[in-house]
């Protein structure tokens, strides 16, 4: 892993924490072109024609490497996938390449059945990343809608998670708990585009779900300083909040810094979908806490109360904050803070372009190095493809 030592040279920039009211300690960012090097950025996607292509073959998802074991493969039912076929259609933006064309259309085929699945709250992640991209990109028009109905069915059986009385969508039991996770602002906005697709009676009511989940974890999952819980735990019966669960982070009261960068991202999605000011509240306050802690350090500890130098770094967090921040930018009606928050993900995007996060080394496998995926669990790095898929979401809308 990187140590802090060897941080690159930094460059200050005051008006930025002017502009967003940071706390004094967020003075520095890494010193970058706006936007990033084209050099680098080729470079980046150079690699990942090469490296994703080497992953396609089989009939299963890749999933990831840990510390340089063999690279694990899943079935459509795992939470991860729909990152590769989503990194395919970016890649596929990217060079218009029929034979990108051809394996995004294969891969994504394999999750689209996965839809009407209900025993999942992951089917943003699963669905609604993958058909999304395919919606936008696959020049077919039946196609096309497939994607579509994939979209729409996918909202439809993430609805059925819903409690009124908590006013969100049941992640899991937890510990015995009914339990809601940071990672689910990512699949709530799911609900309100497939609303908006189907219209109607029917589509309000996808809206008004997908939108209070968003507004739920605004209101109990984000602390007054802008960091965020992972897990909690609700009462289904009443809707009373009973609290934190342990869950990926170092304790219950820090801050896992991929929870908090879903939350930057899926806060950013709510509020480009719906203009709702809550929710624009609660983009700004967890992206201005992410830059007040990261100082000159653009790719977090995994946990930012995990201070010890030797901590594992996290860089799939990083990529999905940079993507959430130019989500947020697009979206910022302050044009001050909307620059602000291009430049730091522009910085972020720059650092994971080079090495050590994306490297040449002929060994490696995957795009993005030095991810970190349970630390609780497997306190070792690796490379898996929800870092390389919001590095290259991220890389396509920076320029």
């Amino acid at each position: 892993m990187i140590r802090r030592s060897t941080l690159v040279a930094v460059l200050g920039v005051g008006a930025l924490v002017g502009a967003l009211a940071l706390a004094p300690a967020a003075q520095a960012v890494h010193r970058t072109e706006d936007p990033p090097a084209p050099s680098s950025a080729d470079r980046v996607w150079s690699l990942a024609a090469t490296r994703l292509a080497s992953l396609t073959g089989p009939g299963t998802l890749p999933f990831g490497s840990t510390a340089g074991g063999p690279y694990r493969r899943t079935n459509a039912y795992a939470w991860t996938s729909g990152f590769f076929p989503a990194s395919l259609w970016l890649l596929y933006a990217h060079d218009n390449s029929p034979a990108t064309l051809a394996q995004a259309r294969r891969y994504t085929d394999l999750v689209l059945p996965v839809a009407s699945w209900r025993g999942t709250h992951d089917l943003g992640f699963m669905i609604g990343l993958p058909a999304g991209l395919g919606l936008q990109l696959d020049p077919d028009a039946t196609r096309r809608a497939a994607y579509r109905k994939a979209t729409n069915t996918a909202a439809i059986s993430l609805a059925t998670r819903w409690n009124a009385r908590v006013g969100a969508l049941k992640s899991a039991d937890y510990a015995g708990q009914w339990g809601v996770i940071i990672d689910s602002a990512m699949n709530a906005p799911l609900l309100i585009t497939a609303g908006r697709s189907l219209g109607g009676k029917q589509g309000q009511v996808l809206i008004v779900r997908g939108t209070k989940h968003l507004l739920t974890l605004a209101r109990d999952f984000v602390r007054e300083d802008g960091s965020t819980f992972h897990r909690m735990a609700f009462n289904p019966r009443t809707g009373k909040l009973l609290g934190p669960i342990p869950g990926q982070g170092l304790s219950q009261s820090s801050t896992w810094s991929r929870g908090q960068a879903w939350a930057i991202n899926g806060f950013a999605q709510g509020y480009t979908l719906t203009k709702d000011q809550r929710l624009l509240a609660a983009a700004r306050r967890t992206a201005d806490y992410w830059i007040s802690r990261h100082q000159t350090d653009l790719v977090p500890p995994w946990d930012f109360d995990a201070t010890d130098a030797t901590a594992l770094r996290d860089s799939s967090a990083a990529a999905i904050a940079a993507d959430g921040m130019l989500v947020l930018s697009a979206a910022e009606p302050d044009a001050t803070r909307a620059s602000a928050y291009r430049s730091y993900a522009q910085a972020i995007l720059t650092t994971l372009s080079l090495a050590p996060w994306v490297t040449e080394t002929g060994s490696a496998v995957g795009l993005l190095q030095q991810q970190a995926y349970s630390v609780a669990i497997d306190p070792r790095e690796g490379t898996y493809v929800w870092g390389d898929a919001y590095l290259l979401k991220a890389l396509s809308t920076s320029g």
